[in-house]
């Protein structure tokens, strides 16, 4: 089998992706559809990470309902 472009671009990709600043990686990911984007991530790897988001955030207090 032979190494192709195509095989190139990924590795070169996986390789140099890490070595991006954060807004850059923000924006190769931003670049994606965002179908794909949650690909990989378990749906408890995404409420950790909500719960995280909201950890630190007090409750809303309620708003009064008019009669």
């Amino acid at each position: 089998m032979s190494y192709t472009k195509a095989d190139f671009r990924c590795d070169f990709v996986k390789e140099h992706f890490q070595q991006l600043t954060p807004e850059e990686q923000e924006d190769m990911l931003q670049s994606l559809p965002p179908e794909k984007r949650p690909a990989g991530i378990s749906a408890e790897q995404i409420r950790q990470y909500l719960e995280q988001l909201t950890a630190g955030r007090p409750a809303q207090p309620r708003k009064r309902r008019k009669k």
